[in-house]
């Protein structure tokens, strides 16, 4: 990190501020608070620690009264730390400046476990997450049944610690909706103060995998958490059968793949593959809800397996994705076939409410060749072509041509950083300009100093996925209603939002996740641990 710089241009803005009031009559209490909130979090952040404890302490005494005048005299010698500190600091700027060091690069770690917890206790949500994430865990929290619910759906985590006492409904009931819709190997545990046998026994009987009684302790929900994992490994190695759909999974599609890659170059049998992808699936889910999408799902692998040949292996990849394995065909071949498959899907009828809809789907086919011969390389190939099918209008097969092959499309994931104070979009912005390149992402950055501008932008691409750090005090529109405006739009499936706040206190943290906040980063902040964080989220939520 360029420690150095973001120091001076801190001094500079604390410089000019200073000047600016000592030109003016009085300063209002609300100007004060503004700053030393400001200063709080950023000073930190850079590693200027001192200012952000002396910035805490003069903010305890503040209630941010717009009414209330202080004049020259009186906050001068409040802010007379800071005063000291500047002065202090120009005497020394020279030998600061030679205490740069070069920006750090941040490894890809390894993709992580996705854990959810679903409880309206902020403490107890802080405390579990503290505790996982030094582990190296990714932990999402939803304060209601409702939000927990959705982001199950949206991120299929591994494990979901659910309190029985929620706002909305009782845990039992999410239990229940949980239980109907199941769509992966999901491991559920119901946490309660209120451990009587009754509870235990209904946990049980409501399919959940376990019952933790508060409080918790810090050693055994490391344990927990660490055999479970490791006890879903072990099944997932075991299953190859997809739950929804009842066609085989991503794991014996793979398995599959080296096999018929053997034959070719053994026998030179031609092989082919087609990745499809379900049009504007999620406008199903909003329009219908997600059993309904759930019921699209399985009517198209129903219609597969009425159609295609009994050598002819079809998988469930991921989502609404597919792929179609097809020994002993030419690229030729499988186009006739996928396109049969294409225009009896798009005659199919779906009914939800009354209302009869229809669902298309767009394919790219690749044929082994000697250039492609491993399971990647074949799937990156139908999946140029799958891309170009959309990008052409969708509702259309297209075969891939090595000829016209382009550059292997990675996962376009844009980091937006909203926040009033231009150090910390500069010190967030300019670090993942060092990290390296990756093979599966690209990462872009935007900024924005308020709310609204970013509103306003037209920031939103359905090719992208999202990560938006949102500072809680923005000036016009706070950083709430901005999250609120967001998530009227935009699922944690495709955009994650984490608030950015110098705020402590149970109430702050409640209303962000209440409003859809993802997760909440406290200022200061160290951007190396913020960066990891964010990898983590890529790795477990985009790819």
């Amino acid at each position: 990190m360029e420690t150095a710089k973001y120091h001076r241009m801190v001094y500079t803005r604390i410089c000019e501020n200073l000047q600016k009031w000592d030109n003016s009559d009085f300063v209002r209490e609300d100007e004060l608070y503004s700053f030393l909130h400001t200063l709080k979090g950023t000073a930190g952040s850079i590693g200027l620690h001192e200012l952000t404890s002396i910035a805490s302490e003069k903010l305890e005494l503040l209630t941010g009264d717009r009414n209330k005048r202080w004049t020259k005299s009186e906050w001068k010698k409040y802010l007379a730390p800071f005063i000291e500190s500047v002065h202090f600091y120009q005497e020394n700027d020279s030998r600061a400046q030679n205490m740069e060091h070069p920006a750090t690069i941040i490894k890809n770690p390894a993709k992580q476990d996705f854990i959810l917890i679903i409880d309206d206790d902020v403490v107890f949500i802080s405390y579990l997450k503290n505790v996982l994430e030094k582990k190296g865990y990714s932990v999402i929290a939803a304060h209601n049944g409702e939000r927990g619910l959705a982001l199950i759906y949206e991120l299929q985590p591994s494990i979901v610690f659910l309190d029985i006492m929620l706002p909305d409904s009782s845990g039992f009931s999410i239990l229940d909706n949980i239980k109907k819709t199941k769509k992966e190997l999901m491991f559920v545990t119901v946490i309660s103060s209120n451990d009587c046998k009754e509870n235990r026994i209904r946990t049980l009987e409501m399919g959940a995998m376990d019952f933790m009684a508060k409080p918790i302790d810090e050693e055994l929900l490391i344990a927990y958490v660490s055999n479970r994992l490791a006890y879903k490994r072990e099944l997932e190695q075991a299953i190859v059968i997809d739950e929804l759909t009842q066609i085989y999974n991503r794991k014996f599609m793979e398995s599959q793949m080296k096999l018929f890659i053997k034959h070719h170059q053994q026998n030179k049998e031609h092989f082919s593959i087609a990745m499809i992808d379900l049009d504007y699936f999620k406008k199903v889910n909003d329009t219908y809800g997600h059993l309904v999408g759930d019921e699209v799902l399985k009517g198209f692998a129903s219609l597969v397996k009425e159609l295609k040949e009994a050598e002819e292996i079809a998988c469930r990849y991921g989502g609404e994705e597919f792929v179609i394995l097809m020994p002993r065909t030419t690229k030729k071949e499988a186009f006739i076939f996928i396109e049969k498959l294409r225009t009896s899907m798009e005659k199919k009828t779906f009914t939800a409410n009354g209302t009869n809809f229809h669902v298309t789907f767009s394919s790219g086919i690749a044929e082994a060749t000697s250039t492609n011969l491993h399971p990647k390389k074949m799937l990156e190939e139908a999946d140029q072509a799958l891309y170009t099918a959309k990008q052409l209008g969708r509702n259309q097969t297209i075969i891939f041509d090595n000829v016209a092959a382009v550059e292997k499309r990675k996962v376009k994931i844009k980091i937006v950083v909203i926040d009033d104070v231009y150090i910390i979009r500069d010190l967030i912005t300019n670090h993942f300009k060092h990290l390296e390149e990756n093979d599966d992402y690209r990462i872009e950055t935007l900024s924005f100093p308020d709310g609204i501008s970013f509103l306003e932008s037209n920031w939103y691409d359905p090719a992208c996925k999202y990560i938006i750090l949102l500072d809680w005090i923005l000036p016009q529109m706070d950083g709430i209603e901005v999250l609120s405006k967001i998530r009227e739009q935009h699922a944690s499936s495709n955009v994650i939002v984490s608030m950015l706040t110098s705020r402590v206190g149970e109430e702050y943290v409640m209303k962000a996740f209440i409003n859809g906040a993802d997760d909440y980063i406290v200022k200061p902040f160290n951007v190396a641990e913020v960066s990891e964080r964010i990898i983590r989220l890529i790795h477990q939520m985009f790819l």
